[in-house]
């Protein structure tokens, strides 16, 4: 027997909603479990009080699968509806169950006047969202949306289908890459910009440097919505014990302001799962990032203010990152979450091969 229960309001059913992925990748060395105390803040968000339900599935009175539906303050469709979204999804392989709990997510959103309900997402694109659809045979790299295999076949028989696709590439010729980019990136500095690393003594700083990029370089584009600079440097500030400073480059403007950022980091993320869910995890985090060897870096993210694009900064930024990644003997550079149709998954077309593939669903109703 299938029943879907809604939790929104009761506090004790959390911790069977929070404690289900421990069970869905049970034995699985690749997962990094986010932390608890994490995943509860972002289930509060002011932003969605009163606007959304959390929803648990049970097979038999076993837990089998949760979802959290939330309506866009923000995000409207083309009918000027707000879209739906649901997120936070976790199933063991129940297709019937999973049917069930969307459906039931995709019915109250659409009480609640949603126009086209999309998922996964966790209530926008800062926040974890996409589904991984393969292949499987590399291992996840670090922030890489990670699921079973089995996860796309339970949203497609519940009525979803793509929206938009996404990839990421592996190059191993890192010098080849790096060569490629390098007549841009020299006609960049002749043009009068220059390229600097992330200051670690200034990192708060810099993170609010990365916000403001973010915010102008992203703003056009396909469900962008906003959030506060404090939510930002909640999502972030995390990340100084992972960055290497030398990997997280801005491309100044000639009047000293800063026009383009690219945020890259060694892909560390065996120690990181090794890491989750242990005590004292800091300590154990610290130990793991200091011995733990990589031979990959995740380029994560880039964002060009629209007053300089056209200057071939990302590709400057490419140039300097791939020359550190050399001299920093890290032997790939994994280019990550590349919407399908983006200009920059053309930077190293030749170069790559496609390392996985990642889907955003639809259910238009």
């Amino acid at each position: 027997m299938i029943t879907v229960l809604d939790i929104t309001s009761n506090e004790r059913a959390l911790e069977g909603f929070l404690s289900l992925p421990s069970e869905v990748f049970h034995g699985d060395p690749d997962y990094s479990a986010p932390f608890r105390d994490a995943v509860v803040k972002s289930l509060r968000r002011e932003t969605f009080a009163g606007a959304q339900r959390v929803l648990f599935a049970t097979e038999d009175g076993r837990p089998v699968a949760r979802v959290v539906a939330r309506r866009s303050p923000a995000l409207r469709d083309d009918a000027e509806r707000p879209y739906g979204m649901l997120g936070f999804f976790a199933a063991l392989d129940r297709p019937f169950a999973v049917q069930a709990l969307l459906t039931a997510g995709v019915a109250w959103l659409r009480d609640e006047g949603a126009g086209h309900v999309i998922g996964p997402i966790d209530g926008d694109t800062w926040h974890s969202y996409r589904l991984s659809i393969g292949p499987f045979d590399h291992p996840p790299f670090l922030m890489e949306p990670y699921n079973p295999p089995y996860y796309a076949g339970l949203w497609e028989s519940a009525g979803f289908e793509p929206l938009e696709t996404y990839y990421s590439q592996r190059v191993e010729d890192v010098h080849a890459l790096m060569t490629s980019q390098q007549e841009r990136h020299d006609r960049a500095l002749a043009n009068g910009y220059t390229i600097r690393s992330l200051d670690r003594r200034r990192f708060t700083q810099e993170l609010e440097a990365i916000y403001e990029l973010s915010r102008r370089g992203f703003a056009g584009n396909f469900l962008y919505s906003e959030i506060t600079l404090p939510e930002f440097l909640e999502l972030y500030g995390g990340a100084r014990a992972l960055i290497d400073p030398d990997l997280v480059l801005f491309a100044r403007a000639p009047d000293g302001s800063d026009a383009a950022f690219l945020f890259a980091l060694p892909d560390r993320q065996r120690a990181v799962a090794a890491m989750r869910g242990r005590r004292n995890a800091a300590a154990l985090l610290r130990f793991q990032l200091n011995k733990g060897r990589a031979d990959a870096v995740n380029i994560k993210s880039a964002a060009v203010d629209p007053a300089h694009r056209r200057q071939g900064l990302f590709a400057a930024l490419t140039y300097r990152a791939c020359r550190e990644t050399i001299a920093k003997g890290y032997r790939v550079v994994n280019l990550c979450l590349i919407k399908e149709g983006n200009p920059s998954g053309v930077l190293a077309e030749s170069l790559a091969i496609v390392l996985r593939r990642y889907v955003l669903c639809q259910n238009a109703g």
